[in-house]
């Protein structure tokens, strides 16, 4: 099996440029992109790498909460929502689903991947494949272009304080912005996103962070990411069969976005959240590493390690400077320690730990979505 495909190039980025079939490429996918629709067009892009699961159920809790079903149903009803999940004490206690999607639907939640990148990173560092979170990038990518980049720490890379920046958006296919996200090779484009070392150490979230962390784990661990994954992961946590996002066949998985999994096996991730990194008693993430993903950063006090605070309290949330993107909290979470995993347009897991809480959605992208809204609107339920 080949580990690392173009693996120097992985780290370089050599070669011209695009040749003319990759640009042609780009603009087809860009042309039939389904901005709308993305969550839940699972099979519009190609080609996707299986990640093997090993399904479970999920306990359900037979007592009913007054007011519960009613009032979330409106919710996802309002919000166009597919799926809208909740457990307490890791049961069951609300699953809802739009006509049309199960409880073994898949759906595609942007960059709510990256939190699992995250946790794999804490596995590895438990299993002894990377030394410290401390570690250059350098260790384990030694040919990275000689730009800085090869002194950001894993820490940097994972708290969105590299010095790493995304590209301007072009019209042109060939620009590193389009191929990363629509390109067959994600080693040429993102050895080209913009490195600026003298803005280190300020929050700037940018996808190739957690492109390299990818990369750090196949290198580190020899093997391939959805192998680790699978194995690590998915399977001990009893998610059905994911799927991936690659670049190219038997290239690279896009680690910043593109795993499509469904609702239930994303309240898994979040109760193992929940539950300090263990899942039905077994430990599968150090304890410590799940505390220090939900801590503060040096950079940003509500972002953990590819994970989102609610508190201290911030009217809107941003993503850096010049980045576009913000998102409300009208309102104050109800309880301090809630924390979120963020995919676009209001992909969310919540994990209330006070309230033992864990809840799901996913549906049509919310450009006006309010983050403390879901949250507090059930824990008023619960109470």
């Amino acid at each position: 099996m080949i580990l690392f495909a173009d693996a120097a190039v992985a780290e370089g980025g050599e070669g011209d440029g695009p040749s003319a079939e990759q640009i042609a490429r780009v603009e087809e996918r860009r042309a039939s992109f389904p901005v709308a629709r993305l969550v839940e067009s699972i099979d519009w892009y190609q080609p996707l790498v299986n990640v093997p699961g090993r399904p479970s159920s999920f306990p359900r809790r037979r007592v009913l909460v007054a007011n519960l079903e009613p009032e979330l149903r409106a919710f996802a009803s309002e919000t166009d929502s597919f799926a809208l999940l909740v457990a307490r004490e890791g049961r069951l206690i609300h699953e809802y689903y739009a006509p049309g999607f199960t409880r073994t639907s898949r759906f595609d939640t942007a960059s709510m991947h990256k939190a699992i990148v995250s946790l794999l990173i804490g596995a590895a560092i438990a299993d002894g494949a990377i030394n410290s979170v401390d570690d250059p990038l350098s260790r384990y990518l030694p040919n990275l272009p000689d730009d800085g980049r090869g002194s950001i720490t894993l820490r940097q890379l994972l708290e969105m304080r590299s010095g790493l920046q995304t590209p301007p958006v072009s019209e042109s296919a060939a620009s590193p912005y389009w191929q990363t996200y629509f390109g067959n090779n994600l080693d040429w484009s993102i050895a080209r996103w913009p490195m600026h070392p003298e803005t280190r150490d300020t929050f700037y979230y940018a996808n190739a962070n957690t492109q390299y962390l990818l990369w750090v784990l196949q290198r580190s661990t020899g093997q391939q990411y959805v192998d680790y994954l699978s194995r690590r992961l998915w399977q001990p946590i009893g998610a059905q069969d994911a799927r991936l996002w690659l670049d190219r066949e038997g290239g690279s998985p896009r680690g910043f976005c593109c795993l499509q999994a469904s609702a239930r096996d994303w309240l898994r991730i979040g109760e193992l959240i929940r539950n300090q990194g263990k899942w039905r008693g077994e430990s599968l993430i150090p304890a410590e590493w799940v505390e220090a993903m939900l801590a503060p950063s040096i950079a940003n006090p509500n972002f953990g390690r590819n994970i989102w605070r609610g508190s201290p309290y911030a009217p809107t949330r941003t993503y850096g400077p010049g980045v576009p993107a913000v998102v409300r909290s009208a309102e104050p979470f109800q309880r301090d320690d809630t924390v979120f995993i963020d995919g676009s347009g209001g992909q969310r897991v919540y994990v209330i730990p006070s309230e033992g809480l864990t809840i799901v959605r996913i549906g049509r992208p919310q450009q006006d979505w309010d983050d403390s809204r879901l949250p507090n609107l059930v824990v008023g339920l619960v109470q």
